[in-house]
């Protein structure tokens, strides 16, 4: 067996993770939905989301048959909301073409949405056995620091480098705790700022430790002037009220319900007059508030506004209208949310 196989598997035993929710299972729906959250987020956030969702959902045909909006409710506050719809379709797929059994190899894995070569070897490892690798963000800071790669992860390149690597380093059996015990090393102990390497089994043969560049490896993605978007958005409240649209177009936020669009704040009363009639308003309340994203920022312009009366009764297709306090209850964005909370 390979040196990090045969250390981090004796390590994993004392040292590693063993009471998350999605361990001590082969079911490969759950494997497949907490790796799908893990995505992008930590572990400390995932546990309750995946908790509430495996309640809510817990076989794929629950899930495939289940509305959009729910599925988008319980996972509001998670971040990355196409990883939502992905899950969505791919339920739909498994349940009709595969008769709501998972695929068991890479290959037919990565044909369903949302599940990448990364995230499909973890599945294969996990719920199957497969003898197939994983690239996550820890994993690659693991073997970067292993090996002292001192060339950005994300380049085409490196990235080419360290699959073959992560090929290379599979061990002939114990695949499950290999697997777990790579993701646990990296978030445990090989972390992105001060890792632990007096208690890293892989010290003795870590290069990155051996010359020192513990904090130099790995490389930092260059870096890039982040642009910011705006955005005007209105708060209409009446009766308590406030008024959401459904985002249809694709974008970060698609499938959740957020507050409608307006091109120019001078545009109100027209919008107004198309939508509800002619309508009489009052002006409560102007501001910005700011979403960070990855990629980048969001300056969120508003007019809350409050009705005075509703001269038509009928809501338009994709609006909605949403008491006070079922606010936080709805699918949200989490940037619309606090700022219907500051408001």
């Amino acid at each position: 067996m390979q040196y990090i196989a045969e250390k981090i598997i004796v390590w994993h035993k004392s040292s590693g993770r063993h009471d998350l929710p999605w361990q001590k299972t082969q079911d490969p729906y759950r494997i497949w939905i907490s790796e799908i959250m893990l995505q992008q987020t930590q572990v400390s956030s995932v546990i309750p989301y995946f908790k509430k969702f495996i309640k809510e959902f817990p076989t794929v045909d629950k899930l495939a048959s289940a509305d959009e909006d729910l599925v988008m409710r319980h996972w509001s506050g998670l971040g990355y909301y196409r990883r939502a719809k992905f899950i969505l379709q791919t339920a739909k797929i498994i349940v009709d073409s595969y008769q709501s059994k998972f695929p068991i190899n890479v290959d037919e894995l990565i044909n369903l949405p949302g599940i990448g070569k990364s995230t499909a070897g973890a599945i294969c490892a996990f719920a199957f056995g497969g003898i197939e690798p994983i690239m996550d963000a820890n994993v690659k800071r693991v073997f970067c620091r292993f090996y002292g790669i001192r060339e950005w992860s994300g380049k085409a390149k490196t990235q080419k480098y360290l699959w073959n690597l992560a090929h290379e380093n599979l061990p002939s059996k114990d695949i499950k705790i290999y697997t777990q015990a790579l993701m646990d090393l990296g978030a445990t102990i090989c972390k992105g700022r001060q890792p632990d390497c007096l208690n890293c089994p892989l010290q003795r043969k870590c290069e990155s430790f051996k010359l020192n560049l513990c904090q130099v490896i790995p490389a930092k993605k260059p870096k890039k002037t982040i642009p910011t978007k705006q955005v005007n958005v209105l708060m209409v409240e009446v009766n308590n009220q406030i008024l959401l649209k459904k985002r249809r177009e694709a974008s970060v936020w698609e499938g959740l319900w957020s507050l409608p669009e307006i091109q120019e704040f001078s545009y109100i009363e027209k919008w107004l007059q198309d939508l509800w009639g002619a309508t009489p308003f009052n002006l409560v309340k102007q501001g910005q508030h700011l979403a960070i994203f990855s990629h980048y920022k969001l300056q969120i312009n508003f007019n809350y506004i409050v009705l005075t009366e509703r001269i038509n009764k009928n809501t338009p297709r994709d609006f909605l209208w949403v008491n006070r306090a079922e606010l936080s209850n709805a699918g949200i964005p989490t940037p619309v949310k606090r700022l219907l909370r500051d408001i």
